[in-house]
């Protein structure tokens, strides 16, 4: 008799219900996307269009404050600076801004601060 044989022998049928059960649980919690912060949001370019300059990466800013920081509470600050946009944000929804912010965008393009 194999191993998973004797574990299934082992634990019986409702036991193995159960198993499976959390099993199946475990893979749609892992792999399911989350709830999307801001709905029907799409960033309008990509990543490479902001790297072009100090410009797009002032389209970038204004797009922020435009459509995403007004979903968003705790931004303090957004500039653009060396090339990246530097965006202060109060330490207490510091993680969830960040993540926010990251889920429609590349990292690469920011530097986050806490307030």
């Amino acid at each position: 008799m194999g191993t998973g044989q004797q574990f299934v022998k082992k634990i019986g049928s409702f036991g193995s219900f159960v198993f499976l059960l959390l099993f199946v649980l475990f893979f749609i919690i892992c792999f399911s996307s989350g709830k999307d912060p801001i709905p029907g949001y799409e960033s309008p370019h990509e990543a490479s269009y902001y790297f072009q300059n100090e410009h797009t990466l002032s389209e970038l800013k204004t797009e922020l404050e435009t459509n995403v920081f007004p979903h968003l509470t705790g931004i303090r600050d957004c500039r653009v600076s060396d090339g990246k946009l530097v965006i202060t944000i109060e330490s207490s929804s510091f993680a969830s801004n960040r993540s926010a912010i990251l889920r429609y965008y590349e990292e690469s393009l920011f530097e986050f601060v806490h307030a």
